[in-house]
């Protein structure tokens, strides 16, 4: 990586552990690293062995963006759902005081008296989001004690003039679930559809006119937010904790085609783009639909597919994502994570004929299948676990490049780490301060190996690379960040 080289992260969350740092107010900044609270004893060491997948500090604070040439990052805004904070098949040992939100507190990062507050709230998403943007808009300037700074942009033109300040983060603000808005609750799912209709236009709305509003918002999360199905994206033994089954693997409703709608419409401000990562098979085949109608009446208009973080699950097309269920039997001798969660070879000819963008994530668990993984992180040290996790990414975006199946396939290649949205990373690049490293490390391995030299198409690795690292996602913001 040279020095005037720099990478975009399409999906980030410097702002998780930071907001929700303390209550009523947060304690750190986006430029501080943050360490996970933890009280030694036996309790906390069992729940520190069984998370152990997941970093316990800060992954991509803006101090460790801007020291390792991160110029430009997608904040994800994420209210956190109640189906993170209620959990059930709660073990005895779980039981009492305040061991849930402890255990919480610990693998999340957050604070405490933020878990047990928010525990308590019945329909606190709107509002959380308002606060959550006001904090990360307040916050734009320089860093307290080093010559680094942030600033939120609006569009390509502002973009390309915060890369001109040396030591500056370019930020572009999106939602991470429609939820957001204000479903998904208690509250909501005793309201009539047109009252909450009424209530979620409104506060849309509110965010278009935002001095900075989100460039994308996906549309579904981990749980059922009465807009659209999801996918399940937690594996045992988070799967026996926290409920996924409501609204699962369903399709779009009514409420969700007019807040699809909304989104998209520039009639209401400007146009927001859809993220699909999360959404449901069965929603993704009805949105797909749409736009390739829309794109095909207007287009001198077009809307492009992007699907911020994900991996490939090796299926030829959708129907087939779907024939077995997701589940660990699914994945477990397989070279990718076949849940229907990432996407099928039809997806991303689907993506890249809508001119749209993949971010490959950092997460072992969402690139690799079961057993692969198991063996690279318990039979390999971490200089080995570097040459195989590169060969594992690597194999993720040739056979997304073979399902296009020509060189314009390596358009829609992008980064999108998800770091700080409690992954399991891949182990040697644990955070934004191994990305120069994992750069140079996914040039070298294709020097060294020639791996599907025949995809190339006549590139050469530090171009492949780039056009990974940045010069994709920039291409995309060129054309569509307005």
């Amino acid at each position: 990586m040279h020095t005037e080289d720099y990478i975009v992260d399409l999906h980030c969350h410097p702002n998780l552990k930071a907001f929700n740092s303390g209550h009523p107010k947060p304690v750190f900044t986006l430029w501080d690293k943050i360490i996970h609270p933890y009280t030694d004893s036996s309790f906390m060491r069992w729940v520190r062995r069984n998370s152990a997948n997941v970093h316990k500090e800060s992954q991509c604070d803006l101090t460790a963006l801007a020291e390792n040439q991160v110029r430009v990052i997608n904040l994800s805004l994420y209210p956190m759902e109640r189906g993170f904070l209620h959990l059930r098949n709660v073990p005895k040992f779980l039981v009492g005081g305040n061991r849930t939100e402890m255990m919480l507190e610990h693998i999340s990062g957050m604070a405490l008296k933020r878990i047990t507050a928010l525990r308590k709230q019945d329909n606190h998403y709107f509002a959380n989001l308002e606060a959550e943007y006001e904090y990360v808009r307040n916050g734009q300037g320089k860093c307290p004690d080093r010559d680094f700074s942030y600033e939120i942009v609006n569009n390509y033109r502002e973009l390309q003039a915060a890369l001109k300040k040396p030591g500056n983060i370019a930020v572009i603000i999106s939602i991470e679930g429609a939820h957001s808005f204000g479903s998904g609750t208690p509250v909501s799912l005793k309201m009539k559809e047109a009252e909450l209709k009424e209530v979620m236009t409104d506060n849309l709305r509110k965010v278009k006119q935002w001095e900075y509003p989100p460039f994308t918002v996906n549309l579904a999360h981990h749980f059922w937010n009465q807009l659209c199905g999801h996918s399940s994206s937690f594996r045992r033994p988070i799967s026996d904790l926290i409920n996924q089954n409501k609204g699962k693997d369903k399709g779009f409703t009514d409420l969700g085609r007019h807040i699809m709608r909304e989104l998209l419409s520039r009639e209401n401000g400007k146009r927001i783009l859809i993220d699909t990562k999360h959404m449901s098979v069965a929603s993704r085949r009805e949105y797909y639909d749409f736009l390739i109608n829309y794109n095909y009446l207007n287009p001198n208009d077009k809307i492009p597919i992007i699907c911020s973080h994900g991996g490939v699950n090796g299926y030829k097309d959708m129907a087939a994502s779907m024939l077995e269920k997701d589940n660990l039997k699914k994945s477990r001798n397989s070279l990718f994570h076949r849940w229907s969660i990432n996407v099928s070879d039809e997806e991303i000819r689907i993506i890249h004929d809508s001119e749209g963008l993949i971010g490959f994530m950092m997460d072992k668990g969402m690139v690799g299948g079961g057993n692969h993984v198991k063996q690279i992180v318990t039979r390999l040290d971490l200089e080995q676990q570097r040459i195989e996790f590169c060969k594992l990414f690597w194999q993720n975006i040739f056979h997304a490049v073979k399902a296009v199946n020509k060189p314009t396939g390596w358009d829609i290649m992008a980064l999108g780490t998800d770091y700080d949205g409690t992954i399991s990373h891949m182990d040697p690049y644990e955070g934004a301060a191994k990305l120069p490293t994992f750069w140079n490390d996914l040039v070298h391995y294709l020097e060294e190996t020639k791996l599907h030299k025949e995809l190339w198409y006549d590139y050469q690795p530090k171009e492949l690379v780039k056009k990974l690292m940045y010069t994709n996602s920039m291409e995309f913001y060129r054309k569509y960040f307005i």
